[in-house]
């Protein structure tokens, strides 16, 4: 299976690894956003390092995914997308466009340490603002 996921430091990680499909990253995506055991709202890190046929992905297909989890409304707080090679960095920045034209924050990064560091302290943001409440 191309596309699994799991529980890091509180932030949901979906592993893309192998050629998938769009239907395939959603179905596997949406079961781990289900996840009772992940406190709301939930900080996704999508690892698309690991991707084979990213260049089929076409902006309709692109689009179609960001609505999907931008439907999730507050359950999704913010989604970093690791892409370190040039042709999946160009094209999950569109994906990032279309899911921040959807109301949601999202940013794609180079590297996993950076797109950790950018998710825990946006974690760390919503823990404060959560306690001064």
């Amino acid at each position: 299976m191309p596309v699994f996921t799991k529980v890091q430091n509180g932030i949901l990680v979906v592993t893309v690894d192998g050629d998938y499909t769009s239907g395939e990253l959603k179905r596997v995506g949406s079961a781990g956003l289900e996840n009772p055991a992940l406190a709301d709202p939930v900080h996704v890190l999508l690892d698309m390092s690991g991707a084979a046929g990213i260049s089929r992905r076409s902006p309709d297909e692109l689009r179609a995914t960001a609505d999907h989890f931008a439907a999730y409304g507050d359950r999704v707080a913010a989604a970093a997308i690791l892409a370190p090679d040039d042709l999946s960095y160009g094209l999950m920045r569109m994906g990032e466009t279309f899911f921040a034209s959807r109301g949601k924050v999202a940013k794609v990064f180079r590297t996993r340490g950076e797109a950790l560091a950018w998710l825990e302290g946006l974690q760390g943001q919503s823990t404060e603002q959560g306690g001064a409440e």
